[in-house]
């Protein structure tokens, strides 16, 4: 994808922008944790997810060096399921209890 497509491409989700409503709210966080989560949620299907810090724009990439440019939420999942050998099944009862508190991210019991 070209720099301007990159940065032209329109995608809001439901969930941009959302934060707790402290005071302390530091902009960018819920952006920061949302990627962590992500992360830690395509962890066990050997994906990762970066936030390169502009516009609504993530990276989603596997081991292999493969990587996909994702405008948005709903996009992070279709590419993903794109680079994955396996279906992801975000409530797969195994991912589930890896990602309970207590158990690092990307660890499968």
């Amino acid at each position: 994808m070209c720099v301007l497509c990159y940065e032209l491409v329109p995608e809001d989700h439901w969930s941009d922008g959302v934060s707790d409503g402290g005071a302390d709210a530091v902009p960018g966080r819920s952006r920061y944790r949302r990627t962590r989560i992500l992360s830690a949620v395509l962890a066990p299907y050997g994906l990762t997810v970066s936030d390169p810090g502009t516009g609504p724009h993530c990276v989603v990439a596997d081991r292999k060096g493969a990587a996909e440019v994702a405008a948005g939420l709903p996009a992070v999942w279709q590419a993903a399921q794109r680079l994955s050998p396996r279906r992801i099944d975000v409530l797969d009862p195994v991912l589930l209890e890896a990602l309970a508190p207590g158990v690092p991210a990307g660890e499968q019991t």
